[in-house]
């Protein structure tokens, strides 16, 4: 895969993000630390094993700034689901989840891309940015109505970076969210709550659903100690992959 081969494609788009927005190493671990906490509570994953700070903070450089347990890994893995109309759901379940939007977008000449032959004098918003806001449209909601968020975490850095980019924060405010417990499953935003990439692995083709796989337990209240309280009415989620492609979905209850 493209992180087994190249991660230094991941570590230069995030050391950039990290230089222009005032990111820090600690927020990169933090970010692990979570990752692997939540992950730990999910029989499915594939990491099960929570890692302590100096763990994370400590383990191998890969390629600067990205360390060892920054990364996810290529994995093995199968999801699936079924999709009816919505007025047939109830037929089928008592705790139906409604598909409010689904947005694919490939990138514009422009936008930043590791893989890119060249750099463009003017830059154009990302596949990311362009899916997120059709999303939002779509749904006729806005990014505060959110309860539960999985995003594309092939390694932390692309967690911090597509908090911003999915239209939750603003760049540079991820530093102060982490560091305060926003993306925590009791924080104001839960992210990744299953693990994310980083403990359930990259099975290149899966991943999205797995995503969706996890908002529909937690809008559904059984995703047991990993549950995220209050109720979540609706969630998010977010998929990333080279050469520049993006998906979104919103889901609801």
């Amino acid at each position: 895969t493209g992180l087994a081969l190249n991660p230094q494609f991941f570590a230069m788009k995030t050391r950039r993000y990290m230089h222009d927005h005032g990111i820090s190493d600690d927020c990169l671990n933090r970010t692990a630390v979570k990752a692997f906490r939540n992950g730990s509570l999910n029989p499915r994953a594939w990491r099960r094993k929570a890692l302590d700070y100096d763990e994370i903070a400590s383990s191998p450089m890969v390629c600067d700034p990205l360390r060892k347990y920054h990364f996810c890994s290529p994995s093995e893995g199968a999801a699936a689901m079924v999709l009816c109309r919505a007025g047939e759901a109830r037929r089928y379940t008592s705790k139906p989840v409604y598909l409010r939007a689904d947005v694919f977008k490939t990138r514009l000449y422009g936008s930043f891309e590791t893989l890119s032959p060249s750099i463009p004098v003017k830059s154009r918003p990302g596949p990311t940015v362009q899916a997120a806001s059709e999303a939002f449209e779509t749904a006729a909601i806005g990014p505060g109505d959110i309860d539960v968020v999985q995003l594309q975490d092939t390694e932390v850095g692309h967690e911090i970076m597509h908090l911003a980019e999915n239209g939750f924060c603003k760049d540079g405010e991820q530093e102060s969210w982490v560091r305060e417990g926003a993306t925590e499953i009791g924080g104001r935003l839960p992210v990744n709550t299953d693990g994310g990439l980083l403990a359930n692995g990259e099975p290149i083709g899966a991943s999205g659903l797995r995503q969706v796989h996890e908002v529909c337990l937690q809008l559904r209240g059984e995703a047991g100690r990993r549950q995220v309280p209050g109720r979540p009415k609706t969630g998010y989620t977010h998929v990333y992959g080279f050469p520049g492609v993006s998906c979104v979905t919103v889901l609801s209850t």
